[in-house]
């Protein structure tokens, strides 16, 4: 897997493959990019080493942070600024760019494009709109990639969605909650009416006036949550703008 950007940003977590192990440092493989980064003796643990070689392998891999991007393109690192959250979500999230490597191999056998080609034309377009390859991917299993606005063409994109479909099991997490909503007046109920078409982003259901319940669903709570904020928000301001008033209550 390889990743749009030529450097990583500093403060990323990155998983690195020790090359080479000297006196007072390490030469690192950043893995998904073109470049090589140095681990200082002094950036290898909390506590005093000695021995450099008695802490690493040539070989091993691991996540790094990195500390500073040298004008001459010298990417220093750190293993002893990394807790074992960082480490796991890090691992966590190459282990998933390398599923999605495996991805693009099979969208490659149904369109007859090289794989370096999809590199350009859909790795790279997911990693800056989604984070991650893989995280496009799940997008368009839950059919919401705007492949048009990434410049993919809708031969491809049936293609990615197959291949999505077939490979990516969605468990979704959902959020719920109450909102209430007033809208005096003659034109009150074209008001809510207006204010509540939000489309496929979330279910909202009358209950009884002026309570509607909504549902949103996520990828993870995080995604969920981010869907309703957005959602309500929505609302909120289209009911305003009304001169009406909002509430809502989380289940």
């Amino acid at each position: 897997m390889r990743f749009f950007s030529d450097l990583p940003e500093e403060g990323e977590f990155v998983v690195i493959e020790i090359q080479e192990i000297h006196e007072h440092s390490a030469s690192a493989n950043l893995m998904g990019y073109d470049e090589s980064g140095l681990l200082h003796i002094s950036e290898v643990s909390r506590s005093w080493v000695r021995d450099i070689s008695q802490h690493l392998d040539e070989g091993e891999r691991t996540v790094a942070q990195v500390v500073e991007v040298e004008d001459d393109d010298t990417v220093n690192l750190s293993l002893k600024r990394v807790n074992d959250n960082q480490k796991r979500e890090a691992m966590d999230e190459w282990n998933k760019e390398k599923k999605a490597d495996k991805f693009l191999n099979k969208v490659a056998d149904r369109t007859g494009k090289d794989v370096e080609e999809l590199y350009e034309e859909i790795a790279f377009p997911f990693q800056k709109e989604y984070g991650t390859t893989f995280e496009g991917f799940e997008y368009a299993a839950m059919e919401e990639v705007d492949f048009d606005s990434l410049g993919i063409d809708g031969g491809l994109a049936e293609a990615i969605t197959e291949v999505a479909n077939e490979n990516i099991s969605l468990k979704q997490v959902d959020m719920e909650g109450e909102m209430t909503i007033e809208v005096p007046g003659g034109k009150g109920v074209d008001a809510v009416k207006d204010a509540l078409d939000v489309g496929e982003k979330a279910e909202i259901s009358y209950v009884s006036a002026p309570q509607y319940s909504i549902t949103v669903w996520g990828r993870n709570a995080e995604d969920a949550k981010e869907r309703m904020d957005k959602t309500l928000d929505s609302v909120r301001e289209s009911i305003e703008e009304s001169g009406g008033t909002f509430s809502f209550e989380k289940k």
